[in-house]
C-alpha cells in the first residue's frame, strides 16, 4: 500500500516538472503553442522541453509550425508597453525579442528598469525606517517594564542597576531616532527621484 501511494506520489511530481501534457503532445497544435509562448516572452529554445516530454509518448513536435506561431506570438509580445512591465518587474532583459522587434521593446524595458530601481531605493529606505520605528517600540516597551520594576524595587543596589538598564535604552532609542531622521531626509530625495518615473 505504502509503495503504491509512493508511486502515485512519484508520478504526479513528474507530470508536474513536465512542459507539456500528454494530451498536448498528441493533440500537436505546433502553432497555438507557438504564439502563446511568443505572446509569454519565452525563448524558442523551450520547444525543446516539448521535444523530450513528447518523447516520452512517442511523439515528435513540428519547430517549423511551432516557429512559426512563435514568432506571430513576438509581434505582440515585443513592444513598449510590455519591455516596460518586464523592467518594472525587475526581470532580467529578455533576449526572445530581436531584429525589427528588439528596438521598442528595449526601450521600454530601460524605462521600466529605471522605475523599477527608483522605486526599490524607496522601497529600502521606507522598510529601514520601519524596522527602526519597530525597534523604538520595543524599546519603549522594555523601558516602560523597567520603570515598573523600579517602582516597586526596594533594594538600593537593584534599584540603580534598573535605572541603568533603562538609560542605556533610551540612549539606543535616541540613536535610533537620529538615524531615522537621516532616512526620513533620503526617503524624500528618493520620493522626489520617483515620482517623475511613476507616470
Amino acid at each position: 500500500m505504502l509503495r503504491r501511494m509512493l508511486m502515485v506520489i512519484l508520478l504526479s511530481q513528474l507530470a508536474a516538472c513536465s512542459s507539456i501534457s500528454k494530451d498536448e503532445c498528441l493533440q500537436g497544435d505546433w502553432y497555438s503553442l507557438g504564439v502563446n509562448d511568443g505572446k509569454a516572452g519565452e525563448l524558442s529554445s523551450k520547444f525543446r522541453e516539448y521535444q523530450k516530454d513528447c518523447a516520452d509518448h512517442g511523439v515528435m513536435p513540428d519547430f517549423k509550425t511551432y516557429q512559426q506561431g512563435h514568432s506571430q506570438g513576438l509581434v505582440f509580445f515585443c513592444d513598449f508597453q510590455h519591455g516596460e512591465a518586464w523592467g518594472r518587474a525587475g526581470k532580467d532583459y529578455n533576449t526572445a525579442c530581436t531584429g525589427k522587434l528588439e528596438p521598442s521593446f528595449r526601450q521600454g524595458f530601460q524605462q521600466g528598469q529605471r522605475w523599477y530601481k527608483a522605486k526599490k531605493v524607496v522601497d529600502d529606505i521606507a522598510a529601514a525606517i520601519a524596522d527602526l520605528q519597530n525597534r523604538n517600540l520595543n524599546l519603549r516597551e522594555d523601558i516602560y517594564a523597567i520603570n515598573q520594576r523600579i517602582a516597586v524595587e526596594q533594594n538600593a543596589s537593584a534599584r540603580a542597576a534598573l535605572l541603568n538598564q533603562a538609560d542605556r535604552l533610551r540612549y539606543q532609542m535616541e540613536g535610533y531616532n537620529q538615524e531615522i531622521g537621516r532616512l526620513q531626509i533620503r526617503l524624500a530625495q528618493a520620493e522626489a527621484n520617483f515620482a517623475p518615473l511613476n507616470r
